[in-house]
């Protein structure tokens, strides 16, 4: 176990180690519900990546851009834990530092590879998800997958006019009347879209019964 993490934690494994950590800590926020699964496509304009330049060119456009970095890096690390392993028990005398650079190169290569390789599968699914309009969700009840919603966070799983069930994400809108316990957007709370919100790009809910001492205005 210590020469593993003796070769974990050395170069060129090391680069890859750090964000192999992370990766997990992402998806495993993920699957517990801490976190929006707000993955950011390679097209996303905010994040300054298009998908006809660098990424498009090797085929990522059409799948999140966090599966392809999570495939990478974990790629990458097997990689360069393989072959650093192997330039260990090697008899020829390789510098390490060449060595280094070698095993680098190819976690480097090799993992965008697998990655492209990979995601090939993945991006089918994407392709046949089905096209749901977002004016087709207002008005559909959902129920809360996060373990709260807020003004700044949450998701949700509501069932589209195919049938079939999608997360989204949603968030309280800070307009909505006062006195609404916090109890009412738990987690396997219903709530109903009542709205879209174009500039986050996110939908808007309510509880899906307002407690009968709240004074709900009519536009």
């Amino acid at each position: 176990m210590s020469e593993f993490l003796d070769i974990a934690l050395s170069f060129p494994p090391v680069v890859f180690s750090f964000g192999l950590v992370v990766v997990v800590l992402y998806w495993l926020a993920v699957i517990v519900g801490a976190l929006d699964v707000d993955v950011v496509d390679v097209g996303d304009p905010e994040v300054g990546i298009e998908a006809g330049g660098f990424w498009g060119a090797f085929g990522f456009g059409a799948v999140p851009f966090t599966v392809v970095l999570s495939l990478w890096i974990t790629l990458g690390w097997i990689v360069t834990v393989l072959g650093t392993s192997w330039v260990r028990s090697a008899d020829v005398v390789i510098p390490p530092a060449a060595s280094g650079i070698a095993v680098l190169v190819a976690g480097l290569g090799v993992g965008m590879l697998g990655a492209k390789l990979l995601t090939r599968p993945l991006s089918r699914l994407f392709d046949d998800a089905p096209a749901t309009s977002h004016a087709e969700l207002v008005g559909k009840v959902c129920v809360v997958r996060t373990s709260t919603v807020t003004l700044d966070s949450g998701q949700a799983e509501v069932i589209d006019e195919e049938g079939a069930v999608i997360l989204i994400n949603v968030r309280r809108s800070p307009h909505e009347p006062e006195g609404i316990e916090d109890a009412l957007f738990s987690r396997h709370s219903k709530v109903v879209v009542f709205d879209y919100d174009e500039l986050d790009q996110v939908f808007l809910v309510v509880p899906v019964a307002f407690p009968p001492d709240i004074a709900v205005l009519e536009a």
